[in-house]
């Protein structure tokens, strides 16, 4: 049997690296995986996490949220648009940086309240999974970029509605 030359090994087992660090981001660290509800996993964990940092930080600076955000997201579109190229799939249903991307855009500026979580939570799922005008729209670009797009629009749209009730409390 022949072996590869060392140059095309190297190569190979870097591909294989990149394949692997896309896949662990994309699927936010194998929460995608989960054999049901994928994107609810994701959402959900993200939420216990912020909840988490809020319990023991009691305030998140702005500037360090809206850079998580746009980390997670910048991160999401190579590595979801990475996965989707190699699995030949538009969507994979275990890509979920999405949805954490689209989670933490929905408590922005936002305190960290039980009801804040509760709220943001649900109506981040409501939308992202009814979709609203335009949100459909945007699942038709193509690659990593109609993979997050969606669901940052869908966080934009669950910030909005979650400041809206912190005003009239």
């Amino acid at each position: 049997m022949k072996t590869a030359p060392p140059r095309r090994r190297k190569m190979q087992a870097t591909n294989e690296m990149k394949r692997q660090i896309s896949l662990a981001a994309a699927s936010a660290l194998y929460l995608g995986f989960a054999p049901k509800i994928p994107g609810t996993c994701a959402s959900l964990a993200t939420t216990l996490v912020f909840a988490l940092i809020c319990h023991y930080r009691h305030h998140i600076a702005p500037e360090l949220h809206i850079s998580a955000v746009c980390l997670i997201t910048l991160g999401g579109i190579l590595s979801a648009g990475e996965v989707s190229r190699e699995k030949l799939l538009d969507d994979p249903p275990y890509v979920v940086i999405d949805e954490v991307a689209g989670q933490l855009l929905t408590f922005l500026l936002l305190p960290g309240s039980i009801i804040n979580l509760v709220l943001g939570f649900v109506v981040f799922r409501a939308f992202d999974i009814c979709k609203p005008f335009p949100i459909a729209r945007l699942e038709s670009l193509k690659g990593g970029v109609g993979i997050m797009a969606d669901d940052l629009l869908a966080g934009i749209y669950g910030n909005i509605v979650l400041h809206i009730i912190n005003r009239m409390l």
